[in-house]
C-alpha cells in the first residue's frame, strides 16, 4: 500500500473511532449525551425505559476490535458524498450507519426517521464539535431529504420497500446499498443443553422488542415434537422472567391483533405459551415455517437437517443472522448453507454483531 493510500485509510479509521467514541458517551449514563438520550429515547422508540437501557448498556457497539475497525474501513466504498437514510426499527443502528458513512465518505448527510431521530441528532451534534473528527475530513449533517449526484453513495436502511421506492428516485450514477427487510433463526442443536439454549435465545429475542433485522422469530430444535416443546416451556419461563425485569413497550392495535391471528393459527396445530409481555408458539410437526409477529413472539419447530430446505428455503432472502449453539450441528449446517449471507453468531450474541460493516451481510440490495 503506497503512502497516500496509507493515509487515506488512517483518515477513515479516524473519522470511525471518532463515531464510536461519540457512541461511547451515549452508552454512559452520566455522561450529558447518555443522560439525554436515555431522556428522550422511551418516547418515541417504542420500547420501556428499561427497553432503552438494556439497548443503549448492551447493545451499542462502542468496544470494537482494531480488526474490526480494519474490515469496516476495508470493506467500505469511497465517494465524493454519502448519503444515509435511517429507519426507526432499532433505536440503535444508527452508530454503525454513521461509522460506514464516514469511512465512505468525509462528507455525511444523514436523513433520520421522522419517527425515532433521536440518536442521529446526538452522534451528529457530538460530531460537530469534535476538533478530532474535523481533523480526519470529518463532515456530517442532519438533512430533511437526501439528493445524491451521480459519483455519491446512498445507503438506506428500512424495509423492502423503503428501499425499492428510492431507488428509481436517484440519479443515474448513484451508487445505492439498500439494506432491507431482515429476520433471524436460532438453531437448538441436538446435543445441547435446552434451558441454556433457552436462556441465551430469550436475551436475542429481548433487545429491541424483536425489531431488529437480526432478531431471532424462530427457532428450529432438532429432534422430536417432545423436545421442541421442552425448549419452548424453557423459553417462555426465560422470557417472563426478563418481562419482569424489562418490560415489553407498549404494542400497537395492529401488533396485538397480529398476536391474537397467530395464537389461532398456532392452537389449532400445536401448542402456544403466553406471558404478560412474550409468546411462544410450538409447531410438533411443520410442513412449512410460519412466520410469527415480532414484539417478542417466537414460533419453535421440531426439524431434522432433511427438513432445512423445505422449511427454511422459502424464507432464505430474508434471513440476517444465524444463531445457534453449535453451528457445526447437522441442522445448524444445513441452515447455514441455503443462508449464505446470515450472519453467524452463538445463541445471545445474535444481537451483538462485531462492528465490522453493516449489520446485514446479505447482498445489498
Amino acid at each position: 500500500m503506497s503512502a497516500p493510500a496509507d493515509d487515506a485509510f488512517a483518515r477513515r479509521l479516524g473519522r470511525v473511532e471518532r463515531v464510536v467514541a461519540a457512541g461511547r458517551r451515549v452508552a454512559d449514563p452520566g455522561d450529558p449525551l447518555g443522560a439525554e438520550a436515555r431522556r428522550r429515547l422511551p418516547g418515541v422508540s417504542g420500547l420501556s425505559p428499561e427497553g432503552v437501557e438494556l439497548a443503549l448498556a448492551d447493545h451499542l457497539e462502542v468496544c470494537p476490535t482494531a480488526d474490526d475497525l480494519a474490515a469496516l474501513v476495508g470493506g467500505a466504498g469511497s465517494a465524493p458524498a454519502c448519503h444515509v437514510v435511517l429507519s426507526a426499527n432499532v433505536c440503535v443502528a444508527a452508530l454503525r450507519a454513521f461509522a460506514v458513512a464516514v469511512a465512505t465518505s468525509e462528507a455525511v448527510r444523514v436523513r433520520p426517521s421522522r419517527r425515532d431521530p433521536v440518536l442521529a441528532e446526538i452522534l451528529a451534534a457530538a460530531l460537530a464539535e469534535d476538533a478530532r473528527f474535523a481533523a480526519a475530513g470529518g463532515l456530517v449533517a442532519i438533512v430533511a431529504e437526501v439528493a445524491p449526484r451521480p459519483g455519491d453513495e446512498l445507503h438506506v436502511y428500512g424495509s423492502d420497500a423503503t428501499v425499492a421506492a428510492l431507488r428509481p428516485s436517484v440519479a443515474a450514477g448513484v451508487v445505492v446499498r439498500g439494506h432491507g427487510t431482515g429476520l433471524g433463526l436460532a438453531v437448538i442443536g441436538a446435543g445441547c443443553d435446552l434451558g441454556g439454549a433457552a436462556a441465551a435465545l430469550a436475551r436475542d429475542v429481548v433487545a429491541f422488542d424483536q425489531r431488529g433485522c437480526l432478531s431471532p422469530r424462530v427457532a428450529l430444535v432438532e429432534g422430536c415434537a417432545a423436545r421442541a416443546e421442552s425448549f419452548a416451556v424453557a423459553l417462555d419461563r426465560e422470557l417472563a422472567a426478563w418481562g419482569d425485569r424489562v418490560p415489553r413497550g407498549a404494542m400497537a392495535l395492529e401488533a396485538v391483533a397480529e398476536v391474537a391471528l397467530y395464537r389461532s393459527a398456532i392452537e389449532a396445530i400445536g401448542t402456544f405459551h403466553a406471558g404478560r409481555a412474550h409468546a411462544v408458539g410450538v409447531d410438533p410437526s411443520p410442513r412449512a415455517i410460519v412466520l410469527a409477529p415480532a414484539d417478542r413472539v417466537v414460533h419453535v419447530v421440531a426439524a431434522e437437517a432433511a427438513d432445512a430446505a423445505r422449511l427454511v428455503g422459502p424464507w432464505a432472502p430474508l434471513v440476517a443472522a444465524l444463531g445457534a449453539d453449535d453451528l457445526a450441528a447437522p441442522l445448524a449446517r444445513a441452515v447455514a448453507g441455503i443462508t449464505p449471507g446470515a450472519r453467524r453468531s452463538a445463541l445471545g450474541s445474535m444481537q451483538r454483531p462485531p462492528l465490522d460493516g453493516p449489520v446485514d451481510r446479505r447482498r445489498a440490495r
